[in-house]
This record gives structure tokens, C-alpha cells and sequence, in this order.
């Protein structure tokens, strides 16, 4: 075994990237053709959705071609060296994908595609990245390095790999499923919780509403300032935002936000358009900006319960709601004029204070095997990185 420089084994270059209007006007047609793949048509799982819709037509010349047995690796961006997958077919590709090419005979694609998975490779991207979004030049990228091993050996540790992982995928597969399972039951026990609440009233009567930073004035990146916080910032299942790795823009922005709202324990946002039902509570103090992506909601203390309305929120109450009137093929969307018009269950303030005491005893016994099934299947990551450690340092 070597270690060789990744351009010394493989053709590399990007796709195309397409103008979103032209796409629509002139690929997006069932005819003949290559299927595009761009970075979100790649998961974080080494799956590619090929049927995306957005079609090339076979006599086209201006675009690149990724042959079957490529490997796609993310050149930019928050997955920026995080995605990486086998190509299966012919496809044409983004400008934001590089293609690795076998057209040398030097590798299996499949031996590529698992180093492409391990830390260690992950870990000379971004020593490469030339960018603040973790972009990497072609040059850098090239120069990333892989241990090569003669043709059998590859195959045989490809062979090793799979076995390993089969084993390991069968376990992360019944804890999927158990996370599956304790989301319905959450779903459950919380329209449950409002059933014998006969009374309604609307939103606009038990809670403000803020647009905490208009899109069209969605500030620069600024380095060291303030964190602008938005959904991909946050942290469900830990129930924090991440801070460090959120955009930091001006800190005029933040003094703007405190001349038009001032956060107060109990408040919440959620996300304006594909995350109905998943409200957050926000923490204290007020050291960090909102983005344009989010609704502010602060509930009125004195006409409802704040930690009441956030479960109402939760519920599938409120995700109906928010669904009417949403078509196949476009995504729910939480506005502020849609939201003062959403009818809250009330009731008295003791059932409230009940109601509340009963969610967080049943919800966290929920939690607490949440947390077991998450560590787990972060468990099973370490395990998987430890195979490919054994497997790539020859120890397999």
C-alpha cells in the first residue's frame, strides 16, 4: 500500500450549474436524456435521487457527464465534504459536485466511495477548504490522499467492509424504527393532552407575532459579529442552537431587533415554510439575531399559558391547520397573517397548568428513550468510522 494523490488516479472536474428559469423553461420536459443531480439530490447517507424532474436532452453538448461508477463528492457549502456517493448511471451534474473518474483503471469505485466516508479523508478537506462556506479548489482536491492498494486487495476489503456493515445496518435499522415509533407516540399523547378542550380563540388574542428580519434585508456576512440564527441553526434534539457555526453579521442588526422586540422567557419560532410542528424555545439573554427564515411568537402570559401554547403548537392542532390548503407538490407554509387567524384550544388557566404537568410526564419518559436510541445510533457511527479506520490502515 501507497498513499497516492487523488489526481494522480482519477480525472476530476464540476458540473453545470443551470440558471433556475432556464431550468424550468427548457429541462425540466419528459424527453431523452441524462437525469441533473445537484447537491440536494445527494444524501448524507451516499444515496442519489436520480428522477429529480430536470432532464438533458441527449443532443445537448454544453454539459458535463459523470459516467457510471463516478464518485460525487460535494465541493462547497454546509455539505461540503460531507456528501459523497456512487454514480449508478450516466448523469449530467451541479457545479457545486466534483466527479471523480476511474477512467485510469486504478481503483474500485465502491473502495473509493467507502475512504470518500471515512474521517480521515474528510479530515484533508477541510485542511484543503480555501473558502469561509468550506468550498475547496480543484487544485486542493486533488491533492487529497488515498491509500492505494493493488486491485484484489481493494476488493477484498470492499468485501470485508459490507460484511461489517450489513451487521451494523440491521441494528441502526430497528433503532430507526424505534425513533419512528416514539414520534407517533409523541403525537399522540400531545392531541390527546387538548381533546377535552371545548373552547377556542384565536392566535392573534393570546400571542404576538414578529417578522424578525425581513427577507429583502437579509444582512452580509460579517466576520466576529453577532449570530444570525436561523432553523438550520437549531438543534432539536439537543434542544440548543448552535452558535459557532451560525452566520455572524453586524451588530447593527442585533440593536435594530432590540428596538422592535425584546425576548421574553417562554417565547418561540418556528420555521416559515417545511418545518410545521417544531417549534423552539429560545434562550436567554438576547445575545444573538434572528433570520429571515423564522416567526417570532410571544405568548401573552396573562392570557395563556406560554409552556401550553408551545405543546399546542407542537401538536398535531396546529400542523392540520397550517396543512389546509397546501397542494401535492408545494410545501406547508407558516406565515403571520395565516398564523393570527389559527384557532387555539382554551381553557382554564389550572386545566392549562395540568394539562402542561401531564405533557412533560409523559413526554419525558419519551425524551429519556429518545436520548438512549440517538446515543446509540451515534454509537454505531463510531463503530462504522472504526471500521474503515481498520479497514484503510491495513489492520481489516
Amino acid at each position: 500500500m501507497k498513499m497516492i494523490r487523488l489526481g494522480d488516479i482519477a480525472t476530476i472536474y464540476n458540473g453545470n450549474s443551470i440558471n433556475a428559469t432556464v431550468k424550468k423553461e427548457k429541462y425540466m420536459k419528459n424527453v431523452p436524456g441524462w437525469n441533473y443531480i445537484g447537491t440536494k439530490d445527494v444524501g448524507f447517507d451516499g444515496t442519489i435521487s436520480y428522477n429529480t424532474g430536470v432532464i438533458i436532452p441527449y443532443f445537448e453538448t454544453g454539459f458535463r457527464i459523470a459516467p457510471a461508477g463516478s464518485i460525487f463528492v460535494c465541493s462547497e457549502g454546509g455539505s461540503a465534504g460531507k456528501k459523497t456517493a456512487i454514480v449508478n448511471e450516466d448523469v449530467c451534474f451541479g457545479n457545486k459536485l466534483f466527479a471523480i473518474v476511474n477512467d485510469k483503471g486504478k481503483f474500485l469505485p465502491k473502495y473509493l466511495f467507502y475512504y470518500s466516508r471515512f474521517e480521515r479523508f474528510r479530515e484533508q478537506f477541510r485542511l484543503l477548504s480555501t473558502s469561509l462556506m468550506g468550498g475547496i479548489s480543484s487544485k486542493n482536491f486533488a491533492a487529497i490522499e488515498v491509500p492505494l492498494y493493488d486491485l484484489p486487495d481493494q476488493e477484498r476489503i470492499v468485501a470485508r467492509i459490507e460484511e461489517m456493515f450489513s451487521q451494523l445496518d440491521a441494528g441502526v435499522e430497528t433503532l430507526k424504527k424505534t425513533k419512528a415509533q416514539l414520534a407517533v407516540y409523541r403525537q399522540a399523547v400531545l392531541k390527546e393532552a387538548f381533546e377535552n378542550c371545548i373552547d377556542s380563540i384565536t392566535m392573534a388574542s393570546v400571542a404576538t407575532m414578529i417578522d424578525p428580519q425581513p427577507s429583502h434585508r437579509t444582512p452580509p456576512e460579517f466576520e466576529n459579529g453577532i449570530p444570525y440564527i436561523g432553523i438550520g441553526d437549531i438543534d432539536y434534539t439537543g434542544k440548543t442552537i448552535r452558535f459557532k457555526d451560525a452566520r455572524k453579521v453586524n451588530p447593527v442588526v442585533h440593536e435594530e431587533q432590540l428596538q422592535r422586540y425584546t425576548l421574553r422567557e417562554g417565547d418561540f419560532v418556528m420555521g416559515k415554510i417545511g418545518t410545521i410542528g417544531k417549534p423552539f424555545r429560545l434562550p436567554l439573554p438576547q445575545n444573538y439575531t434572528l433570520s429571515a427564515n423564522v416567526i417570532l411568537i410571544q405568548p401573552d402570559a396573562e392570557r395563556i399559558n406560554p409552556e401550553y401554547l408551545f405543546w399546542q403548537f407542537s401538536s398535531p392542532l396546529i400542523t392540520e391547520q397550517l396543512m389546509e390548503g397546501k397542494n401535492e407538490t408545494s410545501q406547508p407554509a407558516f406565515g403571520i397573517q395565516k398564523a393570527r387567524l389559527l384557532q387555539i384550544k382554551m381553557c382554564s388557566p389550572e386545566d392549562q397548568d395540568r394539562i402542561v404537568y401531564d405533557i412533560r410526564e409523559k413526554i419525558s419518559v419519551c425524551e429519556n428513550i429518545e436520548q438512549t436510541v440517538t446515543l446509540s445510533l451515534q454509537q454505531a457511527e463510531a463503530m462504522r468510522q472504526s471500521i474503515l479506520k481498520e479497514a484503510f490502515e491495513g489492520s481489516l
